[in-house]
């Protein structure tokens, strides 16, 4: 499960390579981390930082009402990163007859 968090500029984590992710580190690495609101993608435990990103960028990308505060805006991206893609077995009509067409020309040859 991933885990967003607000990003507040105290919190140590490791980056996926393994290296220390420092207050100090993650700011030199994003330098704007702190001058405007900043997520986390974390693991459930909290302690790796798969991604940071720009809140306001992240809601605008999602179509999030903006009417949400952020706490809200956090939970609705936390969620939507958490959901499973729906997957349909079922061919549609379309798939069904570009099958159907290639296999024609398949056999025609």
């Amino acid at each position: 499960m991933i885990k967003i968090e607000k990003y507040t500029g105290t919190k140590t984590y490791m980056y996926p390579n393994g290296t220390l992710a420092t207050p100090e580190q993650v700011q030199a690495d994003f330098s704007a981390c702190l001058a405007f609101p900043h997520i986390v993608e974390t693991d459930e435990a909290g302690e790796v930082l798969f991604a940071m990103q720009n809140l306001s960028a992240v809601r605008s990308q999602l179509g999030l009402d903006c009417s949400l505060s952020e706490d809200e805006a956090i939970a609705a991206i936390e969620e939507i990163r958490n959901t499973a893609p729906e997957v349909s077995l079922e061919a549609s009509p379309e798939e069904r007859i570009a099958a159907a067409l290639e296999y024609q020309n398949l056999i025609a040859e």
